[in-house]
C-alpha cells in the first residue's frame, strides 16, 4: 500500500462493475486498484443530460449512431463535473482517476491530484480509426476538450509509448507551449483474459503442442481492421506449402471461399460470461501455435496481451501500441505494415522447425505477460504517480 495516497475515488461513465462495458477495462482496473490501496471509491455519474435543445438537434442531424450524441454535449459534460465535484465534497478522497475524460471536461477546483486513464488520447483513437469509426459534429469540440484536461490536471496515464508521443502531438496541437510529454505517462493495460490454471499448468501445455497441424487463433470482431483476410493467406499458404493447418476464427463470422473454409473454422462470439463458451475459448488458446491478428490499426489490442497469458505467441503488424505489448522475436512476431503473407510464413515455419526456440518465446510471452501485462501491475505504476502527487500536494 502507497503510504501517501489512502483513499482514491474512481470516476467514470463507463460501468466498472460490468464485465462486458469497454471491453472490461474499468471492471479490471477497478479491482487492481482496490488491492493496491486501502479504501477505493467509485462514482459514475447519473444518465445523460436530455437539454430540450439538444434532443431536438440530435433529432434533427440524425443517423445511427447519432450524428449529435447527447453524451457529448456542454449540458451533459457540465452535469458530470457537477456531480463529480459533490461527490469529491463528500467523500474527500486524497486524489480522483478518471477513466477516460468525460467527468473531467468541465471540473473546476478539485482541490487534490486528478488523474485520466485511458488507452489513447481521444484524437489518436479518431486519427488511427478513421473510415472505422463515426465522426460526428462534436468530434473535434470533444478532442480540444480533452486536450485541456490534460493541461490542467496531474497526469495522463496511457497504455503504450505510441499512445503517450501521439498524444503529446495531437494535444500540443491544441495547447502550443504546454509541456505535456511531462505529464504523460506509460501504463500498460492488463489481460482481462487469463487462464484458469497455474503457469507450470500454461507452460506444460505450451511444450505439449502438437505441430503434427499448425494451429493459429484469429480473435476480433472487426474483421477487416484486425487482418483477417491476411490470417486467411497466412493459413492457406502454409497449407499450400505442404503443411497440415486450421486456423480457428473467433469473435466473427467472416463470409469466405470453400478454399479457405478447408483450413479455417468458425466460431462466431464466443463469450468469457458463458461457461461453457469460456471453456472452448481457454482450450483455443491453450493449443494454439500462434495468435495472428495482423491488425491494421490499434490503439491497444489488449487480446495480445491475453495471449501471452497463455504462453501462446502472437504475430501482428509492427503498428502503433503493438511494439509496447509484443516484442519482436521474444515474446512474439511482428512485421512491417507492408509485410506479405510469405514473410509470416517463412517466420512461423523456422520456430516450427525449432521446438526449443518456440518453446523460449512461448514462456519469455508468459513472462512478459507476469511482469508487465496484467492489471496489477498496471494499478501498481498508476498509484505510485498518484501518491507522489499526493505527497507533493500535502508539501505545499
Amino acid at each position: 500500500m502507497q503510504p501517501n495516497l489512502k483513499h482514491l475515488l474512481i470516476t467514470t461513465t463507463e460501468d466498472p462493475f460490468n464485465l462486458k462495458s469497454w471491453s472490461g477495462i474499468p471492471f479490471s482496473l477497478r479491482e487492481a486498484l482496490e488491492r493496491q490501496v486501502d479504501r477505493v471509491t467509485v462514482f459514475k455519474p447519473g444518465p445523460t443530460s436530455r437539454n430540450p435543445l439538444d434532443v431536438a438537434k440530435r433529432f434533427l442531424y440524425g443517423g445511427t449512431p447519432p450524428k449529435y450524441p447527447l453524451w457529448m454535449t456542454a449540458a451533459s459534460l457540465r452535469k458530470n463535473a457537477r456531480e463529480l465535484k459533490a461527490e469529491i465534497e463528500r467523500t474527500n478522497p486524497d486524489a480522483v482517476l478518471a477513466i477516460l475524460a468525460k467527468p473531467l471536461v468541465y471540473l473546476t477546483n478539485p482541490g487534490r491530484p486528478v488523474f485520466l486513464f485511458a488507452d489513447s488520447a481521444f484524437q489518436s483513437f479518431q486519427d488511427k480509426y478513421t473510415g472505422t469509426i463515426e465522426v460526428n459534429i462534436r468530434t473535434a469540440d470533444y478532442a480540444r476538450n480533452e486536450a485541456d484536461v490534460a493541461r490542467r490536471i496531474d497526469g495522463v496515464c496511457l497504455g503504450s509509448r505510441w499512445a503517450v508521443e501521439d498524444a503529446a502531438r495531437v494535444y500540443g496541437k491544441e495547447f502550443s507551449g504546454v509541456d505535456f510529454a511531462g505529464k504523460l505517462h506509460v501504463t500498460p493495460l492488463g489481460a482481462n483474459w487469463r487462464p484458469t490454471m497455474s503457469r507450470e499448468a500454461v507452460l506444460a501445455r505450451a511444450a505439449g503442442r502438437d505441430w503434427d497441424e499448425i494451429r493459429l487463433l484469429y480473435l476480433g470482431v472487426d474483421w477487416i481492421r484486425k487482418g483477417g483476410p491476411l490470417a486467411v493467406e497466412v493459413a492457406t499458404g502454409l497449407r499450400d506449402a505442404g503443411y497440415k493447418v486450421r486456423l480457428d476464427v473467433v469473435g466473427c463470422r467472416p463470409e469466405l471461399s470453400a478454399d479457405a473454409m478447408a483450413v479455417v473454422t468458425v466460431h462466431g462470439p464466443l463469450y468469457r460470461t458463458d461457461p461453457e463458451q469460456a471453456a472452448v475459448l481457454e482450450e483455443l488458446f491453450l493449443r494454439s501455435h500462434f495468435l495472428v491478428v495482423p491488425t491494421q490499426a490499434e490503439c491497444y489490442g489488449i487480446v495480445f496481451a491475453e495471449a501471452q497469458a497463455f504462453a501462446l505467441p502472437p504475430v501482428s503488424r509492427a503498428v502503433d501500441a503493438l511494439p509496447t505489448i509484443i516484442v519482436d522475436g521474444e515474446t512474439g512476431l511482428l512485421q512491417d505494415a507492408a509485410a506479405p503473407a510469405s514473410v509470416y510464413i517463412e517466420r512461423i515455419l523456422k520456430l516450427r522447425d525449432d521446438p526449443a526456440g518456440y518453446l523460449r518465446m512461448a514462456t519469455r510471452a508468459r513472462d512478459r505477460f507476469e511482469s508487465l501485462l496484467n492489471w496489477d501491475k498496471c494499478a501498481e505504476e498508476i498509484v505510485r504517480l498518484m501518491s507522489e502527487k499526493v505527497a507533493a500536494w500535502a508539501a505545499k
